[in-house]
């Protein structure tokens, strides 16, 4: 395990490398992007073991922090979602290099997920597969999750929308951190309910909520994604509404579809 700093002076990225314990005849890397917030310190411990089963599995693998995040440089209020996704990119050029892979799959958690179906357009000549893991499909409903927790599920979202955009723009701390509008705007302009995964990507979307309709996975079906819905603890959760250990069925069931 490496932990290292990469990027550019302004705009400095802290990752982890973690080399593969054993090589296969193909060199294969592994990018995973993590989601934000008290999401991202929840999977904490579930990144790690994702990343060292992909390690066993023959990949190199990469998790970081995006910039204004964990241990990256910026703040918090220098965040914003289009300079998160360019991160990724940055991320994935790092991995290249430090791997020398010829075989890439990127990996995202949350957030992390969401921000990689909008990015992955850009990246389908870089990489060979894509996985989303619980991508957040409704900006709106998220924003309304961590602003009103109380009122949120599933079955109230016609006025979602509204809710967020009226608090939005008062919003200086959102999830215990002091944010930009422009990142809560960001957030509030999420919306993968019609999202068509790229007919040139070998993409899989796993859930592990419940309560989400089929309807929200059409868009995955139609353009030919996998996806997979799981029993299994949902680790971005917080610890008193989600069910006890690691989510090992996911990690297995992302492993044997990379294969």
């Amino acid at each position: 395990m490496l932990p290292l700093f990469f990027g550019s002076k302004q705009r400095r990225l802290f990752g982890v490398y973690e080399p593969a314990t054993v090589r296969t005849a193909d060199m294969r890397a592994a990018l995973l992007c993590g989601s934000w917030g008290l999401e991202y310190t929840n999977a904490h411990r579930t990144m790690r073991l994702l990343s060292k089963r992909l390690a066993a599995a023959g990949f190199d693998t990469l998790r970081f922090d995006y910039f204004g995040a964990g241990d990256s440089g910026g703040e918090t209020t220098e965040a914003d979602l289009d300079g998160w996704k360019d991160d990724i990119q940055t991320a994935l050029r790092e991995l290249k290099d430090m791997s020398g892979a010829t075989h890439v799959a990127v990996i995202g958690l949350r957030l992390g997920a969401t921000l990689l179906a909008e990015t992955v357009p850009r990246l389908s000549a870089e990489i060979q597969s894509a996985v989303l893991w619980d991508p957040i499909l409704s900006g709106a409903d998220y924003l309304r999750a961590l602003l009103c927790p109380i009122d949120n599920h599933y079955g109230k979202t016609s006025d979602s929308a509204a809710y967020a955009e009226s608090k939005a723009g008062l919003a200086s701390e959102l999830g215990g951190l002091l944010v930009s509008s422009a990142f809560v705007r960001g957030l509030a302009d999420i919306d993968l309910s019609t999202y068509q995964a790229p007919a040139s990507m070998r993409m899989l979307a796993v859930f592990t909520e419940t309560g989400l309709p089929d309807s929200a996975f059409s868009g995955f079906f139609d353009s030919g994604g996998e996806v997979a819905r799981l029993q299994a603890p949902s680790p971005w959760k917080d610890a008193a509404e989600r069910d006890e250990g690691l989510p090992v069925e996911v990690c297995e069931r992302i492993l044997k579809w990379l294969g």
